[in-house]
């Protein structure tokens, strides 16, 4: 395990400075969205627009990684992401910002994509568990953490901004200078969404009340604390909250998942994602609202995960990478529309209209999930390394049951850049 965790430092620590910039940068955005003036659809645009890069490059960026090589695409990449970022205080048109966004978003969900695909194949069925459990805890604490740069001083009002782009390009260094080659990726056969949806309309539902929650909450919270003059601190703080509740509430969760039906399970969290948004609507303005925050984060971070691992107990082994892709389809489609969405509610009713649009979409799915559990027999559930979920987990990445071959391919790869023999490989009659 240690030379595993030699291996791969350099691709985590990469992504542990692109979570501390992406910590603060997307609230930073929010607030300054709404000091700049923009309306509320303007605003709505903007906001949608990291969701709408995010998506695109969850869909095309596979197929240039496998061009070019991981090192060539995260240095790629990062370049792009901190370029836009640098040039946001400059250019501080609506159209321009919607532009860099969209650029912003792209790059990033490149970067996740590389990273999390090169730390799939280096590990193997035995370690990827382990693997992926310190890559998302050490990539959320610095996406937790990052909030609090907020507070850093920016008399100029550029200061942050151009943190964030020294992150990303500090991120290239421990990627290009590693010692550890590549692996190589196999190609993955296709499955269409049709069949998907036919077969688990669960997890496309689930993934889709995912992205309509979680970007309404992520992105228009920001933008209402500052149109309301509460202070950066304040703001951090909460969001933070939200993001560490979600890290709290990832193993819980998804060992019940993996004892239970897990569109019960998926339809609890929705259930409580619901209450905790209609408790939040009606809360005063106390610390409360911090308790109450922790745990509406837990249940916007696991539904997804949930509906994933459902996704992947219904499908084929040989196709749960394409699956991956069009999940994260539906969840970033969901999450470029939900901004839009939000702010034309919060304009009408404020941000507790916000809060209701988040009970409705989570109570809707909750009542779809049970229905299906009640009509549709449970699939069984496959064995599979627990992992931390994440929507971020590109359609190269983390979801992939291994067949022989994959894996086989996996193992030599990790066993020629650590310097070992691959394992042989039990088989079973």
């Amino acid at each position: 395990m240690s030379r595993l965790v030699f291996t791969i430092g350099a691709v985590i620590l990469g992504i542990c400075l692109v979570q501390l910039a992406n910590g603060f940068l997307g609230t930073l955005v929010s607030m300054e969205t709404s000091a700049a003036g923009f309306s509320p659809a303007v605003m709505g645009i903007v906001l949608a627009s990291y969701f709408g890069g995010y998506t695109i490059g969850a869909v095309s960026v596979g197929r240039l990684l496998m061009r070019v090589g991981h090192i060539r695409m995260f240095a790629a990449l990062a370049g792009l992401v901190a370029a836009s970022v640098i040039v946001q205080p400059i250019l501080t048109s609506a159209p321009a910002w919607i532009f860099i966004r969209l650029a912003t978003g792209f790059g990033c969900a490149g970067l996740f994509i590389t990273a999390e695909s090169w730390l799939n194949a280096s590990s193997t069925a035995k370690n990827r568990g382990a693997v992926f459990a310190l890559y998302m805890v050490a990539t959320n604490a610095c996406f937790g953490g990052g909030q609090f740069l907020l507070n850093l001083p920016a008399p100029m009002g550029f200061e942050l901004f151009a943190l964030a782009a020294a992150l990303f390009c500090l991120a290239l260094i421990p990627v290009s200078l590693t010692h550890a080659s590549p692996p190589f990726l196999p190609p993955a056969p296709s499955f269409g969404l049709r069949e998907l949806r036919r077969l688990a309309p669960v997890s496309i539902a689930g993934c889709a009340a995912s992205g309509l929650a979680s970007s309404a909450f992520y992105a228009l919270v920001p933008a209402y604390g500052q149109a309301q003059g509460v202070e950066a601190s304040w703001i951090s703080a909460y969001i933070a909250t939200a993001i560490f509740g979600g890290l709290a509430f990832q193993v819980p969760v998804g060992k019940l998942s993996d004892r239970f039906d897990r569109r019960v399970v998926v339809a609890c969290v929705a259930a409580g994602l619901s209450v905790t948004a209609l408790v939040l609507a009606l809360l005063p303005q106390t610390m409360a609202i911090l308790v109450a925050t922790f745990v509406l984060g837990g249940f916007l971070s696991t539904i997804y995960p949930v509906a994933v691992a459902h996704a992947n107990d219904r499908v084929d082994p040989q196709h749960a990478v394409s699956v991956s892709g069009l999940l994260i389809l539906v969840n970033g489609i969901a999450s470029f529309v939900s901004p839009m969405i939000g702010t034309g509610i919060m304009g009408r009713a404020g941000f507790t209209g916000v809060f209701v649009y988040m009970a409705i979409v989570g109570g809707l799915f909750a009542l779809f999930a049970l229905w299906r559990a009640r009509t549709v027999e449970q699939p069984e559930h496959k064995e599979r390394p627990f992992v931390f979920l994440s929507e971020r987990m590109g359609h190269q990445s983390a979801h992939v049951a291994d067949d022989a071959e994959t894996v086989d391919m996996q193992e030599a790869s990790f066993a020629n850049d650590a310097g070992v023999a691959a394992p042989e490989r039990e088989t079973s009659s």
